[in-house]
């Protein structure tokens, strides 16, 4: 049966991975992303001079390291991204690491290398350091240069991946069946199995239903066929390129979505057709048994969430969360980063977390867990926006992992900061008080420390007592209206109306 090599592209974030690969298929995917970077698995397929390859191209930002070891697992050569003008980085470093814990061929391709501050040679000997040594640099490891943005390059990559292919003999069936028993530890079975994929990643879909981005790797798959999905038992009943067009059949290599699906497949998961499905039940049972799954616990009530979470540790402060994402992969690489922020004194905890766009269901389910709702890369709509404003919940929606990162360390920042409470930015002294014609009161001071702002609040201090604290009204030198007066400097802080402040009073100035 005829076979389509999948091809795997791994590497540090930004060094060109999905560049590179528009201008293998002539496509856009890069300038589409948000900040130009990839942060979903893409799949796609490309002929060059008869010949087909699927290429898995995977997220390059730390956050994606599940997605990355996903694609590793369903290729059979990777392409190893290395930037000849940053050479090797954190996530070169971890794709190395899926490389050789997947047993897997690889190409180094060094991009950029039209870029000011390439250094090919550099490249090399970090790689060398990490025990990786190219052809004509100590080692037999194939090495292309390539231009992305020039097309330079491009043709011999191609020739290079195909006669890699062909000298290794990567593309053995009986070879790519018994890699099942790396998942299956049970060689019986792995004998009956008639055809095998892997889902890389899932999604909900509004008209599709539940969808799973799949590489058939053995075999084939027909409409009607009754197949295991992970644990599940499913029946394929629609199959679709990664264009969402129909496909009439199935060959091993080949890229394609399950659509219909009764369950959301988990990334990693296998898609099983076998003879006996009775004895994999058996296995499947059996394995569950072995690892001992602990069965979710019975979801709490709002008020019991809220109170259980306040008896805990009482003097926390804890943040509940609604999170829903583009797809399942996603969910599962952002949602651990996000509990990465938590500190001594505050923790995010989580409430639900899904795949989907946010539904008017999301916004009810926040406003009972009085929930910041979070979506990642999903949609809303003007009907589900006008509910969250009725209820008052937090409803932000990010396109990149940095706005999501920056959202959650700002919420921390303001919490943090609010414990701490107003924080003591200048002080002045009252040296005389003049009333103006609208009535408001003017204390002409000099400024003894730090600063004094016009959008800040004052203390007014009188034998060490607070009078009052009231924001500042207006902040001029002479007649000039200013934001800010610095140490040693004079200035006429207007503090409002019917205000108790007289000659010899100290301002504190606080934020």
């Amino acid at each position: 049966m005829e076979r389509i090599p999948v091809i795997v592209v791994l590497g540090h974030v930004d060094h060109g991975k999905t560049t590179l690969l528009d201008a293998i298929r002539n496509t856009s995917v890069q300038k589409r992303e948000p900040s130009g970077i990839t942060q979903n698995i893409y799949i796609s397929e490309v002929e060059y001079k008869g010949k087909k390859l699927t290429f898995v191209d995977t997220p390059g930002h730390e956050v994606f390291s599940l997605m990355r070891s996903q694609g590793g697992k369903v290729a059979d050569v990777a392409l190893l991204i290395v930037a000849a003008d940053e050479g090797v980085k954190p996530q070169t470093l971890e794709s190395l690491e899926i490389i050789k814990n997947e047993h897997l061929k690889f190409i180094v391709v060094i991009t950029k290398i039209d870029t000011q501050g390439a250094d090919v040679n550099k490249v090399k000997t970090q790689l060398a350091s990490r025990g990786v040594y190219v052809e004509g640099f100590g080692g037999d490891t194939p090495v292309v240069e390539v231009s992305a943005v020039k097309k330079q390059g491009i043709d011999k990559l191609l020739e290079t991946i195909f006669l890699y292919l062909e000298v290794e003999n990567v593309l053995d069936d009986e070879a790519i069946k018994l890699k099942l028993l790396e998942f299956i530890e049970d060689e019986s079975l792995v004998e009956q199995i008639e055809a095998y994929g892997i889902i890389l990643d899932s999604t909900v879909h509004k008209a599709l239903g539940r969808l799973g981005f799949t590489i058939l790797r053995y075999g084939t798959f027909e409409k009607g066929d009754e197949v295991f999905i992970g644990e599940n038992l499913e029946h394929i009943s629609r199959f679709l390129d990664p264009d969402y067009k129909p496909i009439k059949e199935l060959i091993p290599g080949q890229a394609f979505i399950l659509a219909g699906l009764e369950n959301l497949p988990i990334s990693g998961d296998l898609i099983v057709k076998i003879k006996d499905k009775k004895a994999y039940e058996q296995y499947l049972n059996k394995l569950k048994t072995k690892t001992n799954k602990a069965q979710p616990a019975q979801a709490l009530n709002p008020e019991d969430f809220l109170e259980q979470l306040f008896e805990e540790e009482p003097e926390k402060t804890f943040i509940p969360f609604i999170l829903k994402t583009d797809v399942e992969a996603s969910l599962r690489s952002v949602l651990p980063t996000i509990e990465k922020f938590n500190t001594e004194d505050i923790e995010l905890k989580k409430v639900f977390a899904g795949v989907g766009d946010i539904t008017p269901n999301d916004v009810d389910l926040a406003k009972a867990y009085k929930a910041k709702l979070i979506g990642f890369r999903v949609k809303t709509n003007k009907k589900v926006e006008q509910l969250a404003r009725e209820h008052k919940v937090e409803l932000t929606t990010f396109k990149t992992v940095y706005q999501l990162y920056d959202y959650i360390s700002n919420l921390i920042k303001q919490i943090q900061q609010a414990h701490k409470g107003p924080e003591i930015i200048g002080k002045a002294k009252v040296l005389k008080t003049f009333i103006l014609s609208d009535k408001s009161i003017v204390a002409g001071s000099v400024v003894l420390e730090g600063v004094v702002k016009r959008k800040a609040n004052v203390r007014i201090i009188r034998d060490k007592d607070i009078i009052a604290e009231l924001p500042i009204a207006d902040l001029k030198i002479l007649k000039d209206r200013v934001d800010k007066v610095e140490k040693g400097k004079e200035c006429g802080i207007n503090l409002g109306k019917d205000v108790d402040v007289k000659q010899g009073d100290i301002l504190e100035v606080v934020e």
